[in-house]
Parts: structure tokens; sequence; C-alpha cells
């Protein structure tokens, strides 16, 4: 078998048997958007890592060196929102060419700096080597989270509503308009890049609806909302019924959709990259949290469905037709 066949959360699955050797202060290995560790003064400790690799994750010929580094400290931040925490530390390891310019390490490490002082960052050590073919950087980041209020994957239960922060697509608009340029609105161009490049973690929203205690369970959409969807379905142990009029998606991605001649809906359901939060609420504190988030910093915090029992499956409220939502998203080696 390859890896092909296997897919990326097959291979991780494979891999996280038999991981944990000394058990006595790990909470949450292998299987969140970051591990969670014993901590102190009623404090958990968050760590999670993320790579991105040239000609996977970014081209040197659509992206600056600062947006590379911009995203690359944003989409480590935007794990440990997704446990409730609040991030702090990171390490960075480059893999580089010899030829490359110092500038543009500069220019790179600008932006990691830019993103660790909006979120209060430090970058703190990390690793550099020599890379004979693509560029690589890896950061690893530590944050904490109260005890009482580390949210997982697995707390979502059947009556809970489904809720997404901001909007959805955006990132992969920008795809489109990044490798297949054509005349476009240059405000819905300049959208979608930021959306793509400069993705905002949501720490200050998850900051603001923990005291409202109405939160059990949230992902961050890394993959797409569908991926996200199924994930948290299986760790929770629950179904889950979208409704498609719901997903928040901005005009300016609306627009880009009609020029490539796309669903804005599925840019949004599989595109992936957003870097918003999923979260399931209970019903009686929706409006708690929507309001807790709003004060804090205007996000908006959308209704998108709801979590039904397993044996309802997945499935997806389209013009008053409820249908089975097919899984996707981004996986790596398929």
């Amino acid at each position: 078998m390859n890896l092909k066949s296997l897919g990326e959360f097959g291979l991780i699955e494979r891999l996280k048997a038999g991981t944990i050797v000394v058990p006595d202060k790990v909470v949450m290995g292998i299987g969140d958007d970051a591990a969670v560790l014993k901590g102190e003064n009623g404090y958990l400790t968050l760590a999670s890592t993320d790579m991105l690799v040239e000609d996977v994750h970014f081209t040197l010929s659509t992206a600056t060196a600062w947006e590379i580094g911009y995203k690359t400290m944003a989409v480590n931040v935007s794990d440990i929102a997704a446990m409730g925490g609040i991030p702090e530390q990171a390490l960075i390891s480059l893999a580089l060419r010899p030829e490359q310019q110092v500038e543009f390490v500069d220019e790179l490490y600008e932006g990691l700096r830019e993103c660790g002082r909006r979120f209060g960052v430090n970058i703190i050590g990390g690793d550099t080597v020599s890379s004979p073919r693509a560029m690589v950087i890896n950061l690893a980041i530590l944050g904490r989270v109260e005890e009482e209020a580390c949210l997982y994957r697995n707390g979502a239960r059947p009556g809970d509503i489904l809720l997404v922060t901001g909007d959805l697509g955006g990132a992969a608009a920008a795809l489109d308009a990044l490798f297949t340029p054509r005349p476009v609105p240059p405000e819905a161009l300049a959208y979608a890049r930021k959306r793509h490049f400069q993705p905002t973690p949501r720490v200050t929203e998850i900051r603001a609806a923990l005291p409202v205690k109405g939160l059990t369970a949230a992902d961050d959409i890394s993959d797409g909302l569908v991926a996200e969807v199924y994930t948290v379905a299986q760790a929770s142990g629950v179904g889950f019924i979208l409704e498609a009029d719901a997903i928040p998606i901005a005009a300016a991605t609306r627009e880009l959709a009609a020029l490539y001649q796309k669903d804005p809906l599925e840019y949004a359901l599989y595109g992936g990259e957003d870097f918003e939060l999923l979260l399931t609420c209970r019903p009686d504190k929706v409006a708690a949290v929507q309001k807790a988030i709003a004060d804090a910093c205007r996000t908006p915090v959308t209704p998108i469905g709801q979590v039904v029992p397993a044996e309802e499956g997945i499935t997806i409220v389209i013009n008053g037709e409820r249908r089975p939502l097919p899984p996707g998203g981004y996986n790596h080696f398929q």
C-alpha cells in the first residue's frame, strides 16, 4: 500500500499508535488541533506544529516572503485558538537553498514577527538547514489554556448548534485568481489574497466566548468546512445537518466565483485555508456567544446547522432538500 491510497489522515491514524510512552503529563496527544499537556497554576499547556512546503503550500511566484512568514505564524496560532487557548512561544525551522537571497529571509522573518507581535507570540529558537530544491518552513508553537476551558473536537452533542466565525471560501477563490489570472475587480482580488495569505486566527473571538460557557467543541477550518465537520463528527460520535443558505460567503468571493464560473458554495464547503473556527454550542447560549464576540471584535458568528445523532449521518439542506454531504477537502498524498 502506498501513501496515495492511504491518505494523510490514514497515515496519521497509523502513526499515532504507541506514541505515548510516558503518559503522566499528556492529557491529549495526536488527534486534535493541538496536543494538551498538564501545566501549572490551573493551566494546561498546548503544543502544535505545522510545516509549509514550497510548491505545496505556497509558490515563490505568487507569494511574497512576508506573506509566507505571516501565514506560517497565523496557521499555528489558529491551532491554539481552536483549543480555546492563548498562544505564547514559537520555534521556527527553515530549509533554504544556498542561493536564496538574504533579503528574502529578512522579509520572511518580518512577516513572522508581525503576526507574532499581533498575537503576543515570541520567537524563541529553531533551526536552519540547506535544501537542494524546495524551501520548507516549520513552526512549533506553545500556548496555554485554563484547565476548565480547553475545547476539544470530541465534545459535540446532539442538539448543539453548529457555528462558524467570519466567512468562508475566500482563500480558495484566491487560488483561482493567482493561478489562472484574468481581469478581476481589484477590490475582490485584494480581499481574496488577504484571506489566503493573511488569515486572522480567532484568538480574541474564542477568548471572548469562553466565559459564556456554552461551547462544546471546536476545530479550525484548515482543510475545508466539510473536512472539519467530518473530523468533529468522528471525534464526537455525532452527525450534522448543514444549511447551505446560512453558510457565510463574502461578496468578493461570490464575485470571483462568478468570474471563474465556479459555485461559491463549493469554495466554502471544500476550499480550505480559511482558518475560521467551527464551533458547536448549546442552543440556549448561541445568542450570548454571538454577543460576546461581537462586543470584543465585531467578528460575525453564524449558525450554519445543528448536531444530530450519528445514525442521521452528515447532510446539507439545499433549496429545501436534505441531501448527503460527501466528504472532501484537502488531503495530502491524495
